[in-house]
Parts: structure tokens; sequence; C-alpha cells
């Protein structure tokens, strides 16, 4: 049973972290589509839009900036408690979550930071249009990373939970047993 309950907090405590990840995404959607999507001839606000956004979320006062580390510990404790049962689905579902988790961070640290620096910075509306792309894309890759560590975090806790309650009807009836004996 503490096992079980472990396994609950661990995924609640992941998919708060997942979920909080998904709407700090959504706000940049309204950007970011128009960037990836939408014809840009039709819509020739998209860039100075996007622009000024990203400009102010790179200039956004330090503490606002911690706030995703705040995210990220959360999801480290749900993973920490997860591969500390140390089973084998434990150690497949989180390893791999963890792997899409490193994934999503690094494709932040070496496709949005840099882009956001230069949009920051340059003046070049070719070199904007390139930064707010590679920012776009990035963010979409970033989703995808995060919605499959939702798939499998919620794919894990099924199957464990389906492999409780065997564990317990498989018992009931052994102790059943015994006693018609």
């Amino acid at each position: 049973m503490p096992r079980e309950h472990l396994q609950s907090t661990k995924v609640a405590l992941i998919l708060c972290s997942c979920f909080f990840a998904y709407g700090t995404f959504w706000s940049d959607w309204a950007f970011d589509y128009y960037i990836l999507w939408a014809n840009t001839a039709e819509h020739p606000e998209a860039i100075p839009r996007a622009v000024l956004y990203y400009t102010t979320h790179a200039q956004a006062p330090d503490i606002l900036k911690y706030i995703p580390f705040v995210n990220l510990l959360i999801a480290a404790f749900g993973f920490a408690a997860g591969l500390a049962n140390m089973t084998d689905g434990n150690i497949l579902f989180d390893g791999a979550s963890l792997v899409l988790l490193l994934f999503g961070l690094s494709t932040y640290a070496t496709s949005v930071k840099p882009a956001l620096k230069v949009i920051t910075t340059s003046l070049d509306q070719d070199e904007l249009r390139t930064s707010l792309n590679n920012i776009a894309a990035a963010h979409f890759i970033i989703v995808l990373a995060i919605t499959g560590i939702v798939g499998l975090q919620v794919a894990h806790y099924i199957l464990s939970k389906r492999a409780n309650k065997a564990e317990v009807v498989y018992v009931q009836e052994v102790i059943t047993k015994k006693k018609t004996k």
C-alpha cells in the first residue's frame, strides 16, 4: 500500500510540473502559431508582435526567470520518488520520462535561449525571423516531449494500478483456498 501511495504522489508531482509547463508554452502559442503555421504575409503584424513579446519575456525581472526552476524541482522530486522504488517499471517509465525531460531542457538551452538573445539585440529582419522560427519550433518540440512524459506517466500509473489489483485478487484467492482446506 505505501508503494502504491508513493506511485500516486510521484505521478501527481510529475503531471503538475508538466501541466504548468503546458500553460507556459500555451501562452507563447499565440505568437508561435503565426510564425510556424500561418502565412506572415497575410499577418504582417505577427513578427513585430512576437519580437515585442519575446523581448519583454527576455527582459523580465530575474525573480520571474527562476519560477521554471521551481517547476523543475517539483518534477525532480517526482522522478526521485519513482526511481527510489527501483522497480523495473519505474526504471523504464521514469527513465524514459527523464530522457524526454532532459531533451526538452537541452532544446530550450540550445534553441530558445540563444534566439532570445538575438531578438533583444538585433535589428536585422532576417535574423529576427530566423530566431522567431527557432523559438517557435523549439516550443513545439518541447511540448511534444512534455506530451511524451505525460503519456508515459499515465500509462505507468494505469499499469501499476492493474498489477496491484491483480495482486490483491491473487492474495485473496490464496487466502480463500487456505481457509477451505
